[in-house]
């Protein structure tokens, strides 16, 4: 091989990204509660840009510190990722740091233990004007850190995590976003359940949300199959879709969107 064909391979690998040759993530430390005590020994991370601004910083970085080691792919997504219904279900443990790589003052914590029957995950936000790490290195492919020890009487964490991303690949707007693929499947998704037809629903979804539509109670599925009409309207009249590499939101109204997930290849529901 050549010194031009060497230099095209090299680069080539570097286009890919982290998922390339890239250092397994390490965490230590834990987060102890009365009623909480979990430890890790992984880590990954996820950074994310503002497109659809749903976020509320520029960018946010979101690292996961766990028992095992886990891919990206379960920090995708708006407000609750994957890799929260695993936390609920008691197939995980450990924290989820979210916070804005250029502002070292404040972490939020969400505390990846299984919570007691009818409760939600915990969280928690460590702030301090004097910064809340001891070390925070930030480069495009890796992350760093350290919490400083009066952070926080609870939590003790360091961590060293190949850092991925998940870039837009296109912001549709008008007869191009109704007609994109991601709106497709939630609304054959909705469809299905206005029908009572959980199990085409299902495997219309990703596991996570087929996993919280099996735990609906029934009471709930007949008071959502009555709303569902209006929101096959809605997703019918959509004006907007960002498409990621791996994820889609569907814009329907300020603060309001649905979400899709590629899963082999396949759209999904993953609301």
């Amino acid at each position: 091989m050549d010194r031009r064909a060497l230099l095209a391979a090299a680069a080539a690998l570097a286009a890919a990204g982290p998922a390339v040759a890239i250092d397994a993530g390490t965490a230590a430390g834990r987060y102890r509660d009365d009623d909480v005590d979990v430890s890790f020994s992984h880590a990954v991370a996820l950074e994310l840009d503002n497109t659809e601004g749903l976020l509320d910083t520029p960018r946010e970085m979101r690292v996961l510190l766990t028992d095992r080691e886990l891919p990206a792919s379960v920090l995708y997504g708006q407000s609750f990722p994957p890799v929260w219904t695993m936390a609920q279900q008691g197939e995980v443990q450990g924290l989820l740091l979210r916070f804005d790589p250029a502002d070292r003052k404040a972490v939020v914590l969400t505390i990846l233990a299984k919570p007691e029957p009818g409760y939600s995950l915990s969280t928690v936000t460590l702030s301090n004007s004097d910064g809340v790490w001891t070390r925070l290195d930030v480069a495009q492919t890796r992350i760093v850190g350290e919490l400083r020890p009066d952070a926080s009487e609870k939590a003790q964490l360091k961590f060293s995590a190949p850092v991925f991303t998940n870039p837009v690949e296109a912001d549709l707007k008008g007869p191009a976003a109704a007609a994109s693929e991601p709106v497709r499947v939630l609304v054959a998704r909705a469809e299905a359940m206005a029908k009572g037809d959980f199990a085409t629903a299902a495997a219309l979804s990703t596991e996570a949300s087929a996993a919280r539509m099996k735990d609906l109670p029934p009471e709930f599925r007949k008071m959502a199959a009555r709303e569902l009409p209006k929101l096959v309207a809605r997703l019918k009249a959509t004006k907007r879709v960002v498409i990621r590499r791996e994820t889609a939101v569907v814009m329907l109204g300020p603060g309001e969107y649905a979400s899709a997930a590629r899963v082999g290849g396949i759209w999904k529901a993953a609301d």
